[in-house]
């Protein structure tokens, strides 16, 4: 690829990262890229910074590929691979085919499996997206726009992320918790028979996915708030927990209604109390009423409201 075409790209990427998804009307004036297919060619363009990343592509007019192909590579590519490979745990690399011809003029998400929450985590400086004619037929054209958007997923309290809405974010600014989007039970019992020591005693934020695991250990399988959680699938994910006493209580907080506007209960909480997963003897459990936002003890055999929680 000529490396005057490549500066140009990268450039471009950085100037309209916050472009609108809508297609401007019109033509496209920007600048025109044609690959020949069956070639080595390809053009790239790099991540602005170390961010997650949902990534937009502008086809033009002339667009006519039914096979567009592109490849992200979140942190780089390996050196001298010529392999694309999802699996590769350092230099990962994925494909996404469009169809050029039902997006002319118009942005399009480059997405796995036809989510719209695909996303990648790029690394500054390594990171890429690239557009290839490899695939084509010798007397096709790739006609490419220069134009992209890197939608930045910024982490923040109350957006959601990983199959949840985040409501805490650790020191890092990389890492925290998200709860589901809507309740697992409306009423489940926290124990299942029996009055046994689980040790699931922890209660500060970070300590749910282990009491959960505790719990689960002591009581074994069942219908009950942990086992509920525990083997749930949502959104792609199934690491799901109850969360502890003090998680529990930064939901009501921070995406509940005890949350300030204009997030006040975005995470769509009923007015009735939720279980935790710490315990506070073998007969009582933690609990909290988002209702009112106190935080009491209740008996492990009644029914309560759940809702799972993931850290990312």
């Amino acid at each position: 690829m000529n490396s005057a075409l490549t500066t140009s790209v990268c450039a471009l990427a950085f100037a309209l990262s916050g472009l609108s998804y809508a297609a401007p009307s019109g033509k496209s004036v920007a600048p025109a890229i044609k690959l020949q297919g069956g070639s080595a060619s390809s053009v790239e363009w790099r991540a602005p910074v170390t961010s997650s990343y949902k990534v937009h592509v502008f086809v033009p007019n002339n667009g006519a590929a039914p096979n567009a192909l592109y490849r992200i590579y979140p942190n780089g590519k390996r050196k001298d691979s010529t392999e694309c490979l999802s699996s590769d745990e350092k230099f990962p690399c994925y494909e996404v085919s469009i169809d050029q011809t039902q997006h002319q003029n118009a942005w399009t998400q480059l997405t796995l499996n036809d989510d719209p929450e695909t996303q990648w985590a790029f690394t500054k400086n390594k990171g890429y997206v690239s557009a290839v004619a490899s695939n084509l037929a010798a007397t096709e054209l790739l006609n490419l726009s220069s134009l992209i958007r890197f939608e930045n997923q910024t982490i923040q309290i109350g957006k959601t992320y990983q199959g949840g809405i985040i409501f805490y974010i650790d020191k890092t600014g990389v890492h925290g918790l998200v709860a589901a989007a809507k309740d697992q039970s409306e009423g489940i019992q926290w124990h299942n028979g029996f009055y046994i020591d689980t040790g699931a005693t922890a209660t500060a934020v970070g300590t749910g996915a282990a009491n959960t695991q505790k719990i689960i250990n002591a009581q074994g399988s069942g219908q009950y708030a942990a086992n509920l959680v525990s083997n749930l699938s949502l959104n792609g994910y199934d690491d799901w927990f109850l969360p502890s006493k003090d998680e529990l209580n930064l939901m009501y907080q921070a995406i509940g209604p005890g949350a300030i506007e204009p997030i006040t209960n975005v995470g769509g909480f009923a007015s009735g109390d939720y279980w935790s997963s710490s315990v506070y003897n073998n007969h009582i459990v933690w609990s909290q009423s988002f209702a009112s936002g106190d935080q009491f003890s209740n008996y492990n055999y009644i029914q309560l409201l759940v809702r799972a929680v993931r850290a990312f």
